[in-house]
C-alpha cells in the first residue's frame, strides 16, 4: 500500500467526518487526490462506510449482552436459525465461531426483560440446543479501528 493511502486512511480512521481538504492539507495533497483515493476505496470495499457511530444507551438500549449459541450441526437448519436470528432487530453482531459454541450474537435491549424475552424466542428456534448469555458489566475498551491504526502507522 503506498505511503499516501496509508496517511488519508489513517485520517479517515482518525475522524471521518473531517473535510476532504484538512484530509488533504495533513497528508501533503490536493483536495481532488483525496477525494478520487476516497471514492476508490470505497468503490474497492477497502473503506465499507464514513457513517456516525451512534451510542445505543442514548437511544434506551441500556443491556448489552453476548448470547452464545449451541447449534444442531445440519447445515440447512443452520441456515433457516441464521436468517431468522438476522431479523431479530436487538442482534447488532452474529458472528460464527469454531470452538465449544457455533455462534455468538452482540445483542442491544432496552432491559432485562427484554433480554430474557429475546434468549427465549432464540430457544425456540429448531436447531438450537443450547445458549449461554453474558451481560456486559462495562465496557474497558472499544476500538475496533485500533489494529488498523497500528498497521496504517507503520513504515
Amino acid at each position: 500500500m503506498k505511503s499516501l493511502d496509508k496517511k488519508i486512511l489513517l485520517q479517515l480512521l482518525e475522524d471521518a467526518d473531517r473535510p476532504i481538504v484538512d484530509i488533504a492539507n495533513n497528508v501533503g495533497a490536493s483536495r481532488q487526490t483525496v477525494s478520487k483515493k476516497i471514492k476508490r476505496f470505497k468503490d474497492s470495499g477497502l473503506v465499507q462506510d464514513l457513517t456516525a457511530k451512534l451510542d445505543p444507551e442514548k437511544f434506551g438500549l441500556n443491556v448489552r449482552a453476548y448470547v452464545f449459541l449451541q447449534e444442531d450441526p445440519q447445515v440447512e437448519i443452520r441456515g433457516e436459525d441464521e436468517e431468522k436470528i438476522n431479523q431479530l432487530p436487538q442482534v447488532s453482531k452474529f458472528f460464527r465461531l469454531f470452538g465449544r459454541y457455533s455462534g455468538v450474537l452482540e445483542v442491544w435491549t432496552k432491559n432485562r426483560d427484554e433480554l430474557t424475552s429475546l434468549v427465549k424466542k432464540i430457544h425456540e428456534l429448531e436447531g438450537i440446543r443450547e445458549t449461554e448469555t453474558f451481560i456486559v458489566h462495562s465496557v474497558a475498551k472499544d476500538k475496533p479501528e485500533d489494529p488498523l491504526l497500528s498497521i496504517l502507522k507503520e513504515d
